[in-house]
């Protein structure tokens, strides 16, 4: 019999460790598939939180309704429980306004009263404040953006004339000596001083071709930067501002 308890010794102890080293893991909460779940929602079914303080004008709409045309939804609307917004109102609202009625959100079990859920609220309205801004880093990005279209600023949150000022008051007088300067260094046409002469703009896809259309012309262009302007009919020691000469690229 004491040989039998000897036999058996062994098979007890590996009863107990084969449960605990087959024993799954739980994952961490940054792993767990909940966190990353996201559904479609009607916006009819969301509700804007009651104590959202932000104020979104027009003009920052149309931005963001602008690049959700373009783009699509690249950011979750995040909601508390009965589809309370928590982050994201500015979305859902510009969504509504270009006739969207869904949205991708994701779903937190928070009461939208409680401590967590006005955190996650504030939070989402004032992280971005504390970022530093390179002013004249965001220009070279927004003139390159600039330089598709006219229009192609729709949805930065920018329009020429605040990208102007921008690149104006990042560089010293030696690089951008005026308001005009800086729009042309940006690509767009001279501001307007009040005269109401009618102006073409003609597109080249070399200097080349520009100097050539300027020569078999006969045209005095005044040339800074990347834009040539003259006056037509020609006149002699004219303000020549009435057509502006652009390589491919700069469109005004």
């Amino acid at each position: 019999m004491a040989r039998k308890k000897q036999d058996e010794a062994p098979k007890a102890v590996a009863a107990k460790e084969v449960p605990k080293a087959a024993k799954k893991r739980k994952p961490a909460p940054d792993q767990s598939e909940d966190t990353l779940k996201v559904e479609v929602a009607r916006i009819a079914d969301l509700t804007p939180h009651p104590k959202n303080y932000k104020v979104r004008p027009e003009d920052q709409l149309l931005h963001i309704g602008a690049s959700l045309k373009q783009f699509g939804y690249y950011k979750n609307v995040v909601v508390g429980r009965g589809g309370v917004i928590l982050a994201g109102h500015g979305v859902v609202e510009a969504a509504t306004k270009i006739g969207w009625s869904t949205v991708p959100i994701h779903r937190v079990d928070v009461d939208p009263m409680s401590p967590e859920a006005l955190k996650i609220l504030a939070l989402d309205n004032e992280l971005p404040k504390f970022a530093e801004t390179d002013d004249r880093a965001l220009s070279e990005i927004l003139r390159v953006i600039r330089e598709q279209s006219p229009t192609s600023l729709l949805g930065t949150g920018y329009e020429d004339q605040t990208v102007a000022a921008l690149v104006m008051v990042t560089r010293p007088s030696s690089e951008i000596g005026s308001l005009n300067e800086a729009g042309e260094w940006l690509g767009m046409p001279e501001y307007d001083v009040g005269d109401d002469r009618i102006r073409m703009i003609v597109l080249f896809e070399t200097d080349e071709a520009r100097q050539k259309f300027s020569d078999d012309l006969k045209m005095n262009c005044r040339k800074s930067a990347r834009v040539w302007s003259v006056r037509w009919p020609i006149v002699e020691d004219a303000d020549t501002s009435s057509i502006r000469f652009e390589t491919e690229g700069a469109v005004t």
